[in-house]
């Protein structure tokens, strides 16, 4: 902790990983439950200010997202730079003694990117509802993200709601209430769910490729190893959207769960538990046991088993022609059991909570939630990706308590 504070005091030019926070202990109606583990609290220099801004910028190295029951949607990444400010406003007065810290927004970007874009066109900037006739100005949590898994893609877009909570600044440990409506668009292409915008890397230039505004001027807004750059320049074609669907993203530090409460709908697992309400299945395994590791992670070890092409791992394969890239070949060895979510008995009845846990830190962190999605307008969609059904996310943050972030 010396560390931050001598840098924040001399510097004024780190960034400082924080998290949001909320104690109520059920912060979402019901929902997930976060729990907090804070760490030592140390002495800071005199006269280092209690931040009163934070903005913290995800990470797409090391990040999880699972969406769903099937496993078709496992193990995607989010893009890097998406970003979101608070607002501030700590008991104390300097660092050493900040306390919990209560957080609002979200506020104005401290980032170059201005994420304060009207709802139905993400290209326009607002700074109000009279700035977007027939539409709405809101926040967004980074460009639109790309997935896709089982030959199916789709694009994902992130406004936010108000969002409530606390920050510890001595301990970088917390949760919060982060209200979100994804809206889900059929994407593109399995290798481009998303528009893309040809810039060379963050905050550069480019050409939006695909969706509404096809050839017109963008900025990079996002990367994504796999998919491209995006932006919210370039935005997803408004027919292709199948949904708006309230995502309930309570990140934390600590730990999020779902009891299996529910009762699954499909006939063949009559009166079997699930996580979500309308949730058909509790996984896609032959034999529907998920055998979940000290991480929470799932695996069917009965099948099925996965094959997918190196370089595009969400493309499935049987042979090495399948891969559309020259040069790509078809993983078969060694196999690739299917994904799953939550622990079974040897009957694969669901015993216990789907969870995941955060890890605190004062210069990064990883931040999770655990919580459920409804169904889109598409078939197709919901049964690639077991829809209504649980979300999982790992995602490592930093974040900048400054006017001025990069």
């Amino acid at each position: 902790m010396g560390k931050i504070y001598r840098t924040l005091a001399i510097t004024a030019l780190c960034c400082v990983t924080l998290s949001c926070g909320d104690n109520s202990g059920n912060d979402n109606g019901g929902g997930p439950v976060a729990t907090v583990t804070p760490s030592p609290t140390a002495t800071a220099p005199p006269h280092t200010a209690c931040p009163t801004k934070l903005t913290y910028t995800a990470t797409a190295a090391g990040s999880d997202l699972d969406v769903g029951s099937t496993g078709i949607y496992f193990d995607q990444q989010v893009v890097d730079h998406g970003a979101l400010s608070f607002a501030l406003a700590c008991p104390g007065s300097s660092l050493g003694s900040c306390g919990a810290c209560a957080l609002s927004g979200p506020i104005q970007s401290t980032t170059p990117v201005d994420n304060h874009r009207c709802q139905n066109a993400t290209e326009q900037i607002c700074a109000g509802d009279a700035d977007c006739p027939g539409s709405a100005c809101a926040f967004f949590f980074g460009p639109p993200l790309p997935i896709s898994g089982g030959g199916v893609p789709v694009c994902i877009t992130t406004r936010v709601g108000a969002v409530t909570g606390t920050v510890t600044p001595e301990t970088g440990s917390g949760a919060s209430n982060f209200p979100t409506v994804q809206s889900i668009f059929i994407g593109i292409a399995p290798g481009q769910p998303c528009p893309t915008c040809s810039g060379a890397a963050f905050n550069t230039a480019g050409t939006c490729s695909g969706g509404a505004r096809d050839g017109q001027a963008c900025t990079v807004q996002g990367t994504s190893t796999l998919f491209g750059n995006t932006s919210l320049d370039c935005p997803p074609t408004a027919t292709a959207n199948i949904g708006d669907l309230d995502a309930p993203l309570n990140l934390t530090t600590g730990t999020r769960s779902l009891e299996p409460t529910e009762t699954c709908t499909a006939s063949t697992v009559a009166g079997a538990p699930c996580y979500c309400p309308g949730q058909s299945m509790p996984n896609s395994c032959d034999d529907l046991v998920c055998t979940v590791d000290a991480s929470g992670e799932g695996v069917c070890e009965g099948g099925p088993v996965d094959s997918f092409c190196e370089q595009q791992p969400f493309v499935g394969c049987a042979t090495s022609g399948d891969c559309p890239l020259d040069g790509d070949h078809c993983v078969v060895s060694p196999p690739h059991m299917r994904a799953c979510a939550g622990p079974t008995d040897a009957t694969g009845r669901l015993t216990g909570p789907l969870a995941r846990t955060g890890t605190p830190g004062t210069m990064s962190q990883i931040q999770v939630a655990v919580f459920c999605l409804g169904e889109t307008r598409s078939g197709a969609i919901n049964g690639a990706a077991g829809l209504p059904g649980p979300v999982t996310l790992r995602l490592p943050t930093t974040a900048c308590p400054l006017d001025v972030c990069p």
